[in-house]
């Protein structure tokens, strides 16, 4: 099998991604096609509702395909900032919504971009305005619904970072702000990225992780989320 940076599954499709290629697998692990629509497409995602899947590209682009019949259904570039375009993306638990961290202006500038998975227009894009904060992470909590972020503030004179956090989107807004370290914030980032991969082996070989597979198996075992996260800083 190819070497992927990221493979993910839902039981009856393996996804692959090698960066120039997207492949998808049977069940039995039988290739059925390999898409090449992208460039330097690393990560992947299944829908809950299993019926289609998004690459995304570090070049600013994203690709939407149908799992029904094997076909790309879209592809739209989000933003013109290229090579920096690596954060992570979800959809909501019942599929309808797709969010994405996306960067606007310069790799610096970050923005929550939040599509209905109907057709992948755009619906609102949060945050752009705030150009001292920066968005690392979302995660959809699948037993609530609920979404979390993790990001950072830097100083304005500086851009230095300086007060990391795990926070709660409400209406629009990110709410509950629970400051981290910035060790914990990295740990945290990194982990959602490679959870993100499917935990593919080459994604481990460029993580925090690369010589921690221990820690890394107790990791994946305790199922750690930053929904987890904030609960436990917000008590």
């Amino acid at each position: 099998m190819k070497s992927f940076y990221s493979f993910v599954s839902n039981g009856e499709y393996g996804i692959g991604c090698t960066g120039q290629s997207v492949c998808v697998f049977d069940k039995n692990g039988e290739e059925l096609v390999a898409f090449k629509d992208l460039k330097y497409a690393y990560s992947c995602a299944i829908s809950p509702k299993d019926d289609i899947f998004v690459v995304k590209s570090t070049e600013g682009r994203v690709a939407v395909y149908s799992l029904a019949d094997l076909r790309l259904i879209k592809k739209f570039r989000f933003s013109s900032v290229a090579e920096s375009q690596d954060d992570n993306f979800c959809f909501s638990s019942d599929g309808e919504i797709f969010y994405n961290i996306e960067r606007h202006g310069d790799s610096c500038k970050t923005a929550l971009s939040i599509y209905s998975t109907r057709d992948f227009v755009l619906n609102k894009r949060l945050f752009l305005a705030d150009t001292n904060m920066v968005l690392t992470s979302v995660e959809v909590d699948c037993t609530s619904g609920d979404v979390y972020m993790t990001g950072f503030y830097r100083k304005e004179k500086s851009g230095v970072a300086h007060k990391w956090f795990v926070a709660k989107l409400v209406d629009d807004v990110l709410r509950d702000f629970c400051y981290i370290l910035d060790s914990e914030h990295e740990y945290y980032v990194d982990y959602k990225k490679l959870e993100m991969s499917g935990f593919a082996e080459k994604s481990v070989k460029w993580s925090l992780f690369k010589d921690k597979q221990t820690e890394l198996m107790e990791a994946k075992e305790k199922k750690i989320s930053i929904a987890e996260l904030w609960r436990k800083r917000s008590v």
